[in-house]
């Protein structure tokens, strides 16, 4: 009997002992980094923000937005784990290590030495946009931007973040609030008041901020075709004029192309600058003012 108490009492101390610490934090050390390794990826090949936003772009039922929060929360994750991995577990281990190779770089500093040139060699390069590492960006930039379609812009950059009632003050949507609120009803969305946001009312009917702009402001079909001889001579507002919108609307649309334009500048002065051609500028100020 006694032998038996004697084992009953060894398996209930290994029961209590079973929750290993070392183990828990080695797992989650590994998820930490398995999902900041995904996360990390699928937002490098992600369109940029005001295309993810307008579309409601998903990557495996994820928005670029949830990516974002999931690689920020297993950021702090890691370091969490990570710090409690060195400083509480295996902190005595971890200073002896630390001091005995600290010994052993100043005494073959070519290792310490090879680790901190190749560090610095990559903040500057990235810093500098020197070659490769400007071609790493480069090529996520170029992933990121193909997802953009012209006819998948929003009016204006981050319109989903605009309420109804700044919506209804931007060029060619009547300047009444309540007339788009009666639009919208009338498509049978609910929510739909003056301080919504069209990000607010899309995630309430189940649709993308594109999708409830349609209701507003259905896409036209039809080209606008720019008039007039001297068109190189002719101002970014002269061509606003001629559309029927505003040079600030015409101005926020070519920035989201990489070009830098003002209602003032010629339109031969705009392409001269940002090195493009005149019948590519004319071609894209054509299809802004169309929509």
């Amino acid at each position: 009997m006694p032998r038996y108490k004697t084992m009953e009492t060894n398996s209930n101390k290994a029961m209590k002992k079973s929750f290993s610490w070392r183990v828990f934090i080695s797992f989650g050390l590994f998820i930490a980094l398995v999902m900041m390794l995904v996360s990390g990826v699928i937002l490098y090949l992600s369109p940029p923000g005001r295309v993810a936003n307008w579309t409601d772009w998903r990557m495996i039922g994820l928005t670029k937005r949830g990516w974002q929060n999931q690689h920020i929360i297993f950021g702090f994750s890691f370091l969490i784990l990570s710090v409690f991995h060195l400083f509480f577990i295996n902190w005595k281990a971890f200073l002896s290590y630390l001091k005995s190779k600290t010994s052993e770089g100043l005494k073959n500093p070519g290792e310490l030495l090879t680790i901190v040139i190749l560090s610095s060699l990559f903040g500057t390069g990235t810093y500098f946009d020197i070659e490769p590492f400007s071609a790493v960006i480069k090529f996520g930039d170029t992933i990121s931007n193909s997802w953009e379609r012209q006819e998948k812009q929003a009016p204006v950059p981050h319109a989903e973040l605009m309420t109804i009632q700044q919506l209804a003050e931007q060029p060619g949507l009547g300047g009444d609030p309540e007339a788009i609120i009666k639009k919208l009803e009338k498509a049978g969305l609910k929510g739909a008041a003056r301080n919504k946001t069209l990000a607010e009312i899309a995630t309430m009917n189940g649709k993308t901020a594109e999708e409830v702009y349609e209701y507003i402001a259905p896409a036209k079909t039809a080209k606008h075709s720019i008039q007039g001889k001297g068109f190189g001579k002719k101002t970014l507002q002269e061509i606003a004029d001629e559309g029927g919108v505003s040079s600030t609307s015409l101005q926020l649309a070519l920035r989201q192309k990489g070009i830098e334009a003002t209602p003032d500048s010629p339109l031969k002065s705009i392409a001269e600058n940002n090195k493009i051609e005149m019948s590519e500028l004319r071609k894209i100020l054509e299809t802004m003012i169309s929509r």
